[in-house]
């Protein structure tokens, strides 16, 4: 994406849920299929993770125009046993995939306690957390990955072979919100540089090398170069597994064929019934986190937050004052939606 404007623009999320969805369908997505891609990445921005909502949008678009996605797949489980089974995706959108991978999950999980589900010839499919909160919804432990592209090399090395993979995990609580982590094995996600570019910043340093290996507050310079992995040798590990399970297992792309159509996610759901009564374990966490939040503060902290807490937050703010979003990327949504043919506007507040 080209460098645009990073003034912001606070929009509603029901006319950007409405102008994304209408996108969609305009490039030939069914109508449930094109509301769905509305909903989930409308969901990301109004819980703050900016690097994987409605600025995709226009990159997915063009996608599907160019038959890169297929905009009407035919996904289906090419192999099952009881506990698990592996989903073909038919080149569809990753966030139609990891749905119905994450159902299969949840429901194969009601009847056997646990579950697992691996999806092949997919495509990049958003923030996981919206897939692991499913599992939490329905009373289950859900856990989420997912193969991504290759910005990091591997430790000891210097070539652009390791990808982001990232994983989230979720649980239920008894306070309104679950416990819901989302990271990437880098740093920070790899769509956050773009972000960067987009709005005339620098990057700390400690995010990424350029391509001399050197370390860089330069977005462009970190995108020929490589992301730093997460806590060094243990994130190029943990990468390096999440391609296994994402990757290898299921028969998608992994290692240097990443980067294009044809990637793997897995899901997980473990039924909390089948271990011990739902409401009894969300009361104990409850305890958990209670007893973290009400821990010693460090010098300087404003409080202490778990995994999923300050998503929770913005996103009750944002449903009922709008969301805060880059101008400019509102501004390319507009215009692109106007090249397709879609009469629909974003509501500014």
């Amino acid at each position: 994406m080209t460098m645009i404007s990073g003034a912001v623009r606070t929009v509603t999320a029901e006319s950007l849920t409405d102008i994304v969805e209408a996108m969609f369908a305009r490039v030939g997505m069914p109508a449930p299929d094109a509301r769905f891609m509305g909903e989930c990445l409308v969901d990301a921005d109004l819980r703050g993770v900016h690097s994987h909502g409605t600025r995709y949008a226009v990159n997915y678009v063009r996608s599907l125009q160019k038959g890169t996605w297929n905009p009407k797949p035919s996904m289906k489980i090419v192999r099952e046993k009881a506990a698990t089974a592996v989903i073909d995706a038919d080149r569809g959108a990753g966030h139609l995939a990891s749905k119905f991978a994450m159902s299969v999950a949840i429901d194969k999980a009601k009847m056997y306690g646990t579950a697992t589900v691996s999806v092949r010839n997919s495509n990049h499919c958003g923030a996981l957390a919206f897939y692991t909160q499913m599992a939490s919804d329905a009373g289950c432990i859900g856990f989420a990955s997912t193969t991504a592209g290759r910005l990091m090399a591997p430790w000891g090395g210097v070539d652009r072979i390791i990808a982001l993979n990232p994983l989230s995990w979720a649980a239920p609580t008894n306070k309104p919100w679950s416990v819901d982590l989302d990271m990437a094995t880098s740093v920070i996600a790899g769509s956050k540089l773009g972000m960067a570019i987009e709005k005339g910043e620098k990057i700390p340093l400690g995010w990424a090398l350029d391509e001399n290996g050197q370390p860089t507050e330069d977005p462009a310079a970190a995108q020929k170069g490589t992301l730093l992995p997460v806590g060094g040798p243990k994130g190029y590990g943990m990468s390096v597994c999440l391609d296994i399970i994402s990757g290898v297992l299921s028969g998608a792309t992994f290692g240097k064929g990443l980067g294009g159509p044809g990637g793997g996610q897995f899901f997980q759901a473990n039924d909390i019934e089948a271990f011990v009564p739902l409401a009894k374990f969300k009361m104990l966490m409850g305890d958990l986190v209670d007893q973290i939040k009400t821990s010693s503060l460090a010098p300087g902290s404003t409080g202490i937050f778990l995994p999923g807490e300050i998503e929770w937050n913005n996103k009750t703010k944002r449903v009922k004052e709008g969301i805060p979003m880059t101008g400019g990327v509102m501004d390319e949504i507009e215009a692109v939606a106007r090249e397709i043919g879609v009469d629909c506007r974003l509501k500014d507040v």
